[in-house]
């Protein structure tokens, strides 16, 4: 159960982390200077997106295995 919660955990900080990141760098945005600036954010911004939905999808695996588990 222990390693099943150290992986749920990091995938959660990870999450985390990345949504921050996502947070400031639309924060950036709005202060963005140039037309070159906003698109290099706009892309670090998708970027992040498609970390956070690959751990999203991680996180639901990992909580399947659990229930899955759980149910045996």
């Amino acid at each position: 159960m222990t390693e099943r919660n150290n992986k749920l955990d990091e995938i959660s900080e990870q999450l985390n982390e990345n949504i921050i990141a996502v947070k400031g760098t639309l924060e950036l945005m709005d202060t963005s200077v140039t037309e070159d600036d906003l698109h290099d954010l706009l892309l670090k911004s998708m970027q992040r997106m498609d970390v956070i939905q690959k751990l999203s999808n991680d996180m639901l695996a990992a909580l399947q295995s659990c229930l899955d588990k759980m149910a045996k």
